[in-house]
């Protein structure tokens, strides 16, 4: 797979015009749907919009840093993991 000359940006343009796009079905969707006894509202698209937001953000970005070390990895050149552990609820 060829990489795009320009990949963020056309990545940030991908995002934009499919956002866009979703938006423009989303509106025409309820503007068109035929049970008017029962109309769409915007809680029933949250599902649609988890997900979209999950294929934008971790799918299209991924290994978007993989050139990057851990920060603890600077410290310590042979280190096999990545301390993730988090900081304790106050």
């Amino acid at each position: 797979m060829n990489a795009h000359p320009n990949e963020p940006q056309a990545r940030e343009q991908y995002a934009d015009e499919l956002m866009r796009r979703y938006l423009e079905l989303r509106r025409w969707a309820v503007e068109n749907w035929p049970n008017t006894a029962q109309p769409l509202q915007a809680s029933d698209f949250i599902a649609t919009d988890r997900e979209l937001q999950l294929l934008l953000g971790a799918r299209l970005n991924s290994g978007k840093h993989a050139d990057q070390r851990p920060a603890n990895a600077q410290n310590s050149q042979n280190a096999q993991y990545e301390d993730v552990t988090p900081m304790p609820w106050p």
